[in-house]
């Protein structure tokens, strides 16, 4: 049976729910707005096998689409079993902790969906969509039918649920969808904002804090987003792949090499391809994202040939320090779409096990190659973006001999070749 926030359960909400620890709190105030993008909290449970027991009976609903009645059930086991004091009647617990768990989850899975490049490319707009709240709020009702490119800074905070019992949902756009609709794209509504006193009753007593108008503290926040962009991997600090003036000597690892044959052909890429010699990296990298479906300041799902999912995002290229744009040391401004064809169109894939003494462990990484002939110049494009766990490094350049160049990287096993 559909749940009460019109959704039947799907993989991107589940998977949401799964990645969230359990965290004991005394207070909703503990933990506040992107917070709730990893923890699992229930005001006031503080004993874990009893937040343990509350997570179980609201993963069943997320998982099995069971409803608020079935939950209660449990709900009221697991309080008999624990014996649990908790705060406020039955009936308005019980509806805070599902209902908000639930949508939210939802809200989190449909922001996953919408950051999936393709997606964006055919349905770039979203539409703000009042809910069926029994007391609709005059705010939201005046945003109803707000219609904007997805990437707007206004989603950011105004993005469903927008508070305790909100109903409110956002839904992706085609420009067919606005014009049938007979919708306008923006402008976005202004934000006007309000200090709120939040935790009068909490143990660490009462705090102030900002959020627009109309929207409840602690939902001034795009649900999952913020994982997303945690999901984003960084520049590694050590650039472990050879200069394109020497010959590359194999990399240290725990390998299984496999036999391949030789490389694709290079291919043909126009003189176009390549940006003007004097753009700046953060020009750069704005178009970069771009052919992701993602801006400086949203992220975007992309996946590869091969199905493998990879988040791409503006913090792949900031400097955790001063927060500046930096490229990989051998990657220029000019050269960055030769990684994004990499990425996206590689010659090959190759997956292996890399020791790493930081870690102490071995760690699996994916290696992409590209190379390829670029009208009016003598020497061979080449590209290589080499990801997985302790972030990213990757090199573009030219080089006399490509395949020379890239061959000593082709390690590991490989997992997809383009075909000629």
């Amino acid at each position: 049976m559909a749940v009460s926030h019109g959704s039947l359960p799907f993989k991107e909400q589940i998977d949401y729910f799964h990645g969230k620890v359990n965290l004991p709190t005394r207070s909703w105030t503990d933990i506040y707005t992107s917070e709730h993008d990893y923890a699992f909290v229930v005001a006031g449970a503080v004993k874990r096998d009893l937040l343990l027991d509350l997570r179980g009976a609201v993963e069943k609903s997320i998982a099995n689409g069971t409803t608020l009645e079935q939950f209660r059930k449990d709900f009221d086991q697991i309080v008999g079993k624990h014996g649990w004091q908790y705060q406020g009647e039955r009936g308005w617990r019980t509806n805070v902790i599902w209902e908000t768990n639930l949508r939210q989850s939802y809200n989190a899975g449909r922001e996953a969906q919408m950051a999936d490049p393709e997606l964006r490319k055919r349905r770039p707009y979203g539409v703000y969509r009042h809910g069926d709240s029994a007391h609709p709020r005059p705010q939201h009702l005046a945003w109803n039918g707000t219609t904007l490119p997805l990437d707007d800074a206004w989603w950011v905070t105004h993005s469903p649920s927008c508070g305790w019992g909100c109903k409110c949902k956002k839904f992706m756009l085609s420009a067919r969808d606005v014009e049938r609709q007979g919708l306008t794209i923006g402008p976005a509504p202004a934000i006007e904002w309000e200090d709120r006193v939040v935790g009068k009753n909490s143990p660490n007593g009462p705090r102030t804090v900002r959020v627009p108008k109309g929207i409840d503290p602690g939902f001034e926040y795009a649900p999952g987003q913020s994982r997303l962009a945690n999901s984003v991997p960084q520049l590694r600090a050590r650039d472990p792949l050879p200069a394109q003036s020497t010959t590359p000597a194999s990399a240290t690892g725990l390998l299984i090499h496999q036999a391949a044959g030789p490389m694709p052909l290079p291919r043909s890429i126009p003189a176009k391809r390549l940006l003007p010699t004097k753009v700046t990296a953060p020009q750069a990298v704005t178009q970069f994202l771009g052919e992701f479906g993602a801006t400086d300041s949203a992220p975007a799902v992309f996946r590869d040939v091969t199905g493998d999912a990879l988040v791409v995002g503006r913090e792949m290229f900031t400097d955790a320090k001063t927060g500046a744009i930096t490229l990989a040391q051998q990657v220029k401004s000019h050269e960055l779409p030769l990684l994004t064809d990499a990425i996206k169109t590689p010659d090959e894939i190759w997956a292996r096990l890399e020791w790493q003494p930081d870690l102490g462990k071995a760690t699996l990484r994916r290696r992409y190659l590209m190379h390829g002939r670029v009208k009016g110049k003598a020497s061979n494009a080449v590209a290589v973006f080499d990801q997985g766990d302790g972030g990213w490094s990757g090199a573009t350049g030219f080089v006399e001999d490509s395949e020379q160049y890239l061959e000593p990287l082709r390690q590991g096993v490989l997992l997809y070749r383009r075909p000629e």
